[in-house]
């Protein structure tokens, strides 16, 4: 499955389950697709904080900012158990990660700045 849709349109969504939890609360979707997307958000935001240092610099505020999101993320994965850290081992989310990583690299400089500063301003 090949994905045309632009780092920022992901991370976009990323933001966009954030601020609608009611989209989880979809009773058609099933636990697995929930958790497909939950780790798709946990890539994007990984990406994020892999890529933003070296366009906006070391930023304290961003990095809890990441942190805000992967745990909000997590909040709506179906075992109540799972961390940031046992994700990492997760095949899925490993394919996951290597394609946001790619989608990434083919974003443009400007559209990667515009996320990363997204990112630092949001507000909790």
């Amino acid at each position: 499955m090949t994905k045309t849709i632009s780092f920022r349109g992901v991370l976009g969504l990323s933001f966009a389950m954030l601020f609608s939890p009611a989209i989880m609360a979809n009773e058609d979707l099933t636990p697995v697709e929930i958790n497909t997307i939950v780790k798709e958000d946990i890539a994007s935001a990984q990406i994020m904080a892999e890529m933003c240092p070296a366009t906006i610099g070391k930023n304290a505020k961003f990095d809890a900012n990441i942190k805000t999101l992967v745990q909000s993320y997590l909040a709506d994965y179906a075992d109540k158990s799972m961390t940031y850290e046992k994700i990492q081992s997760d095949s899925e989310y490993k394919l996951l990660l290597d394609e946001a990583r790619q989608v990434a690299k083919e974003t443009p400089k400007d559209e990667q700045q515009s996320v990363c500063n997204d990112v630092l301003n949001y507000q909790a």
